[in-house]
């Protein structure tokens, strides 16, 4: 059903992305190819291509979810590996027999847990991951899901650079949102970053055309049997953009609550949602946290560089240097919370506009 509400984990609930979908196959089956990204904004389908992918691949895979324990911190490390691998050993027993090498680790029954904490552990862990998957013949998947986050692990990046490099039995998967923070988590532009210069993959999700969004929403409603009129439909595609998660969560609700109500509560549900995302960037920033919101609320509306800094300076009654906006906008882009289209800057979707309209 396509108004399932949650990430998606097979094809029948996964709609019109068969393209990236065959890219993801074809490269976990490739075996050379060493390390996979997907990319896009919030809530266009990255976490249900990845889960979807893995599951049609049927291959071996170890995936950590940031966001799975909430808000993402380094120790939360340890806890994320031990659970999924207790659940590796549910489907794959014969994976034991290397584990119980690990020192520093605790197994009862198929229940993983970590009696010392640090990094070599890991490491331990991963090569036995790589030990076994050269055994079988079949690389294990090493997915990442919102994978900027793990930055936040002190050397993490040294570590899947080490992963890559000389564990041939793994490969690895990295899907995140905030494209700019994964890309130099990645080592992109920055010769010293451990991971700089590994070729990889790139996969990127993105929202759904009009006509593709409209049809997305009759189909989900004919699957329910519910009968909706044209011109609704075409509302909610454009006060929600194309962007997948946020038209499956209206199409869940107008099929219980019409269409007027579904509008309304998923508009107020998404604008609550961004609000926390965006005041988790902005606790941040404190010094700058008027700066930013004054750029965010200025870009409701595309502007040039040109604009934003004539817009920012009469917000704020004082001049900003060049170099100080440049590095807004940076950071801005860099979280996907704004984009650039040639020489223009607007936010990232509509649902993003509305909320920064009520935050103050």
């Amino acid at each position: 059903m396509y108004f399932q509400l949650g990430v998606k984990e097979s094809r029948e609930d996964f709609f019109n992305f068969e393209r990236e979908l065959e890219a993801f196959d074809r490269e976990l089956r490739c075996r050379e190819t060493r390390m996979i990204v997907i990319k896009g904004v919030r809530r266009t389908g990255k976490s249900s291509l990845l889960r979807v992918g893995l599951a049609e691949a049927d291959v071996p895979s170890l995936l950590l979810d940031a966001r799975a324990l909430g808000a993402f911190s380094p120790d939360q490390i340890f806890n994320l590996v031990a659970s999924s691998l207790s659940k590796l050993l549910e489907k794959h027993g014969a994976f034991k027999k290397f584990l119980e090498k690990v020192r520093g680790i605790k197994i009862t029954g198929l229940e993983v847990e970590f009696a010392t904490g640090n990094r070599q552990t890991l490491l331990e862990i991963f090569e036995r991951l790589s030990e076994w998957g050269e055994s079988e013949d079949q690389p294990v998947v090493l997915a990442l899901d919102e994978a900027q986050e793990f930055r936040l692990v002190p050397k993490f990046d040294a570590l899947l650079a080490h992963l890559y490099d000389y564990c041939r039995g793994i490969k690895l998967v990295l899907a995140g949102s905030e494209i700019g923070v994964l890309d130099r988590f990645l080592g992109r532009k920055r010769a010293g970053a451990p991971l700089f210069g590994r070729p990889c993959f790139e996969i990127t999700m993105g929202r759904l055309p009009k006509e593709k969004a409209k049809e997305f929403l009759r189909i989900g409603f004919e699957q329910l049997g519910v009968k909706v009129k044209e011109e609704e439909i075409s509302e909610a595609v454009e006060v929600f953009d194309g962007i997948i998660g946020w038209l499956t969560s209206y199409g869940y609700l107008a099929s219980k609550l019409g269409h007027k109500e579904a509008l309304f509560r998923n508009l107020e549900e998404g604008i609550k949602l961004v609000k926390e995302e965006l005041n988790t960037f902005l606790v941040q920033r404190q010094q700058a946290r008027t700066r930013y919101l004054y750029i965010l609320k200025l870009l409701s509306s595309p502007m040039t560089w040109s604009e934003v800094k004539r817009g920012l300076e009469a917000k704020l009654g004082r001049t900003i240097s060049d170099k100080q906006l440049s590095h807004y906008l940076a950071e801005l882009m860099d979280y996907s919370l704004v984009n650039r289209t040639e020489d223009k800057y607007t936010l990232a979707d509509s649902m993003l506009a509305r909320a920064v309209l009520e935050m103050r």
